[in-house]
């Protein structure tokens, strides 16, 4: 099973909540989980998606992608201490964040960041 929650597709950049964000990050997923926290207000982050959906298909089955709106999502954003966005979380496949990332990253910006914090 790729997702924990059912919810994320390999090469997709999912938009998801809080509850499947908690699912994804409860247990051994067997893969990372690249998380991106956005605003739909968020000039960068609309610059971003695109870039979040190509690492995505890049990393297929390697790779959970997922993005996560703050403002829907407050309670995670707080937990996760989001203070920049968009800000770029890498977590193990135990759910253990292992890197994170301030600003607008391109593709092959992104592969790489998940490629050095967990090895894939």
């Amino acid at each position: 099973q790729f997702s924990l929650s059912g919810s994320l597709t390999p090469g997709e950049a999912t938009d998801i909540t809080g509850d499947i964000l908690t699912a994804e990050l409860s247990g051994d997923a067997g893969t990372p989980l690249l998380l991106d926290v956005y605003a739909t207000w968020c000039g960068p982050c609309k610059m971003m998606a695109p870039q979040m959906n190509m690492a995505a298909q890049e990393m297929g089955e390697t790779c959970r992608v997922a993005k996560i709106d703050s403002d829907r999502n407050q309670e995670w954003a707080a937990k996760l201490r989001i203070e920049g966005l968009p800000t770029v979380i890498v977590f193990d496949q135990n759910g253990k964040e292992v890197g994170r990332r301030e600003g607008l990253l391109m593709k092959s910006n992104l592969v790489d960041f998940v490629k050095r914090n967990t090895g894939i």
